[in-house]
């Protein structure tokens, strides 16, 4: 099952929203993301957090339609966003899309992309979309598919080193490289056919396809 996550962190746009929703069996909306349903006319299953940010109108109507409302106290040691994580995997997800989960905020952000990890250790497939880039963090060797939305694609270490890594079929291949956390030797690189690989022995590689 495929699950779509609406935080509040930069405001999705309608059409961005409105394409991830119609592929989503499972719709979630974390505090202020649930504006952005609203204002889609894109009424979740659940809501989630503790609302102190959300319009608590729109976040009203959308319990009137139907949405299950599932509130937090405001001194809580977890965000809205992994909350909304735990309970789409709970429901059977097997693939997450978050939108509204980059911004100003960077303690969010960088909170945020650690819901990749979580997801990945619990098996689930989860990605970060906004307008422009698209993140995901991997554990294992893999095939990965040109997107024609974005340009570039750049590879960063997360926490360990990842070792003996191989870009295979790139603009740039690289052969047997370690990569530690802060290497920018990956940053920016292209696609040259519709499939590249990259192999690598342990670490987890956060992949980020972008445009500017």
């Amino acid at each position: 099952m495929k699950a779509l996550i609406v935080s509040g962190g930069e405001k999705p746009s309608a059409g961005l929203l409105k394409e991830v929703a119609y592929e989503s069996e499972l719709i979630i909306g974390a505090d202020k993301g649930c504006d952005s349903l609203y204002d889609s006319n894109i009424v979740p299953k659940y809501i989630v957090g503790d609302f102190d940010s959300a319009n608590i109108d729109k976040v009203n109507y959308l319990k009137q339609c139907g949405a299950i409302k599932i509130e937090f106290n405001p001194e809580k040691d977890f965000t809205d966003s992994n909350s909304a994580l735990n309970l789409a995997i709970e429901e059977g997800a097997r693939e997450i899309i978050l939108l509204g989960v980059t911004g100003t905020r960077l303690d969010h952000t960088f909170g945020n992309l650690g819901l990749l990890t979580i997801a990945l250790k619990r098996n689930v497939k989860a990605t970060i979309i906004n307008e422009n880039n698209k993140i995901f963090i991997v554990n294992n060797s893999i095939c990965l598919n040109r997107d024609n939305r974005y340009k570039y694609i750049s590879f960063l270490a997360y926490g360990d080193v990842v070792k003996n890594l191989n870009i295979i079929n790139a603009k740039y291949n690289l052969k047997n490289y370690d990569l530690f956390m802060g290497d920018t030797t990956t940053v920016s690189n292209e696609f040259i056919d519709e499939k590249m690989y990259i192999e690598f022995e342990s670490g987890k590689v956060l992949v980020i396809y972008s445009k500017d």
